[in-house]
């Protein structure tokens, strides 16, 4: 286990049409992981994050299959940080 924040990998989420931001997994001091990507609200850009378990319920509800696979693979990289499975 480390003691920082590490940038796990990043991958692109349709949202709608081009718009396609990048969300990018870290791994937390803690364990904890975290999806962090920046969507358009209003005049600009807002960071929003969210856990995993949220992530794909969201590509799971739009049938983005390729990206859900992408989703695990980072997400399992990130378990290889620390050990677990």
């Amino acid at each position: 286990m480390t003691d920082r924040v590490v940038r796990v990998g990043t991958l692109r989420l349709p949202i709608a049409g081009a718009y396609r931001p990048r969300v990018t997994l870290y791994r937390l001091p803690n364990g904890q992981r975290l999806w962090c990507l920046r969507l358009w609200e209003g005049d600009g850009p807002v960071r929003r994050c969210v856990s995993t378990a949220v992530l794909l319920s969201y590509v799971r509800r739009s049938r983005l299959t390729a990206v859900e696979e992408e989703i695990h693979r980072l997400t399992r990289e990130a378990s290889a940080l620390d050990g677990s499975p």
